[in-house]
């Protein structure tokens, strides 16, 4: 009597093929994703490093990643200054930032999250360089 030879069945290869397939697509769309920040070399700010000394940061340029919490005032020569909730380490900070008068037609409205590259200006202030609406 021959014996038969011992395959896998269909259904376990296809599953095998399946989840390899599943985990390749999670990992390109995660790998697509990081590609596809446009600050992704720019370091991320510390809320709390900002707070405690906001001087030594000046002239550095950081990332920023939030919401916008209001308006806090416009000059049409300086530009707009908003509040920004970003959160860090598990806690909600609110970030003044300036989006100069040449920035002025972005449409920014309360609740909307924001990517931004800031420059921290001389007196310790968060200039927008660029922002990307999330």
């Amino acid at each position: 009597m021959s014996r038969k030879a011992h395959r896998p069945s269909n259904r376990k290869l296809l599953g095998g093929i399946f989840a390899a397939f599943i985990l390749l697509a999670a990992l390109g769309s995660l790998l697509l994703e990081k590609a596809m920040d446009p600050f992704r070399t720019v370091e991320r700010i510390k809320p709390a490093d900002f707070y405690e000394n906001a001087n030594s940061l000046r002239g550095n340029i950081y990332q920023v990643d939030g919401v916008i919490m209001g308006s806090l005032g416009w000059s049409p020569q300086k530009g707009r200054l908003f509040s920004l909730r970003v959160t860090a380490d598990g806690q909600d900070w609110p970030l003044p930032i300036l989006v100069p008068a040449p920035l002025a037609r972005l449409n920014l409205q309360k609740g909307q999250r924001y990517r931004v590259k800031v420059r921290v200006d001389e007196s310790g202030l968060l200039v927008v360089e660029e922002m990307d609406k999330k």
